[in-house]
């Protein structure tokens, strides 16, 4: 069976686990946080409702910055300042796509970007510059001289005395080697690679230590600038002065008339400075800042470092946080699909699917989406929402629809009899050794999983056994009261 997830990039399909991986969430984890979480719902086949959901799937798209820009444009130079200080001038430039390239596919214009950019971006781009120029400053400065003859002359030496110990420990070595050869082969040869391996472990978990530190930095920097949608648009309305009638909230009721949260014309040279001047001091890294007064497409950003003689490739570093920041998001969803799909009466319909999880964000669009139909492969999701029997529901057909996958054919009861089981105490809880804690029989659970955690528990609690499990009943040797042990047979002697 796969045992890894399915990606369609570039498709218009959702990305989804399956196999092992996929039946482990299921059944023997029962987690509430799973790789893939999902949400599908059908859309009413109304004019209306099909002229709005265009609009709403836009609304649920999450934006990262990597996907509205054009090109990055980074040029070096240095300066000298009072008292002989030595900078490293950087002046980048983000050039961003056209509005038409992405009008139909992002709920944002360029204006939204441009205020992201002086209000957010910039922000956690100088304390990711900050955070790579104090670690290259850690590095110890080398101290250098011109060389002179007595140091030619004692490098000259130590090569010498060198190359005498290297021969020496050569003819070490071939005797070392010819000793070997004479005695076990394989031992020496486990012992080796036991060797290698221990060398390999430890070095790949230091790797693995390092890029997890690194991860880590990087994920909070990155959390700190992706923002909501609808929190992003209050702070413009803010600023610009809107009142609570003048809709600029992608993440608002459809039915509401949307109307430009910027005015596309030529700003005044007073505004203008405003901008400039609060872009420059939101850090004191940055020197100065100009942007595009009149499409939006462009802005520059000058920041100022004092050189040092080890530097970092700024570069890259603005390009992969460009791509990891999120401009827009609707809490819990990434991306927005439309598809075509036929339904149980064979008619064709659209049906939106999400790749996240958000019951309550759909919940506003009830006039669109027919929520009745609403279905999520999150277990503990549609539990919480809509109750333990319709997480019965999910996890027979996500387990049918695991095997289905292989042709495999299960009965419909074995999977109602996992199922039940998994929620007959009014909570889903997984087949494991922490599932089996609430079950009233000592016995069974010491047949399961840590049974000496299971024994000592029962043991200091003085629990008793009434022997109705067909576990318990096999411990002791009693027959289970089940299928042919269930009944006795009466014969007559005549």
């Amino acid at each position: 069976m796969t045992l890894n997830t399915f990606h369609f990039a570039g498709r218009g399909e959702m990305n989804v686990t399956l196999g092992i991986p996929r039946l482990r969430e299921i059944l023997m984890v029962a987690s509430a946080n799973i790789k893939t979480p999902m949400m599908s719902v059908p859309v009413f086949n109304t004019r209306r409702a099909l002229k709005k959901v265009k609009s709403l799937k836009k609304q649920l798209t999450r934006v990262c910055l990597g996907e509205v820009l054009e090109k990055i444009d980074v040029q070096e130079s240095f300066s000298m300042g009072e008292k002989q200080a030595k900078f490293r001038v950087y002046q980048l430039r983000f050039q961003f796509l056209p509005y038409a390239c992405y009008q139909q596919e992002k709920c944002l214009r360029p204006e939204d970007i441009l205020h992201f950019m002086e209000t957010r971006f910039f922000k956690i781009l100088m304390e990711s510059i900050k955070k790579k120029n104090n670690k290259a400053s850690t590095f110890r400065n080398v101290n250098t001289r011109r060389a002179t003859q007595r140091d030619l002359d004692d490098s000259g030496e130590s090569e010498r005395t060198r190359g005498d110990r290297e021969g020496d420990d050569e003819e070490e070595g071939h005797i070392v080697d010819a000793e070997a050869e004479e005695g076990d082969a394989d031992a020496s040869d486990a012992k080796r690679k036991e060797k290698q391996e221990e060398e390999v472990d430890y070095e790949s978990e230091e790797d693995e230590e390092k890029e997890e530190d690194e991860e880590k930095e990087d994920e909070d920097i990155q959390e700190e600038g992706s923002i909501r949608g609808e929190g992003f648009h209050q702070e413009q309305e803010e600023e610009e002065g809107l009142g609570p009638e003048e809709d600029s909230l992608p993440a608002a009721p459809l039915t509401q008339p949307r109307k430009p949260t910027r005015s596309r014309e030529p700003q005044g040279a007073e505004a203008v400075e405003r901008r400039v001047r609060a872009v420059r001091e939101c850090h004191p890294l940055i020197e100065d800042y100009q942007y595009d007064t009149e499409a939006s497409l462009w802005c520059q950003v000058t920041v100022k470092l004092p050189l040092m003689k080890v530097n970092f490739d700024m570069s890259s570093l603005v390009v992969s946080l460009a791509q990891g920041t999120v401009v827009y998001a609707t809490k819990g969803i990434t991306r927005c699909l439309l598809n075509e799909t036929t339904n149980s009466k064979n008619e064709k319909e659209l049906v939106l699917n999400t790749e996240g999880i958000n019951l309550p964000e759909l919940f506003k669009y009830a006039e669109v989406l027919d929520l009745r139909r609403l279905y999520s492969n999150d277990i503990h999701a549609m539990a919480n929402t809509y109750g333990i029997e319709a997480a019965l529901r999910v996890i027979e057909k996500e387990i049918k629809d695991v095997f289905a996958v292989y042709g495999i054919a299960v009965d419909p009861r074995h999977l109602s009899l996992v199922a039940d089981y998994m929620c007959f105490e009014g909570v889903y809880k997984p087949l494991n050794r922490f599932g089996i804690r609430s079950n009233s029989s000592p016995l069974q659970q010491m047949t399961f999983e840590t049974s000496f955690q299971f024994l000592k528990q029962a043991t200091m609690m003085g629990s008793h056994d009434e022997l109705r499990s067909p576990s318990a009943c096999l411990v002791v040797g009693k027959v289970v009261r089940g299928g042919t042990g269930l009944f006795e047979l009466k014969q007559p002697l005549r």
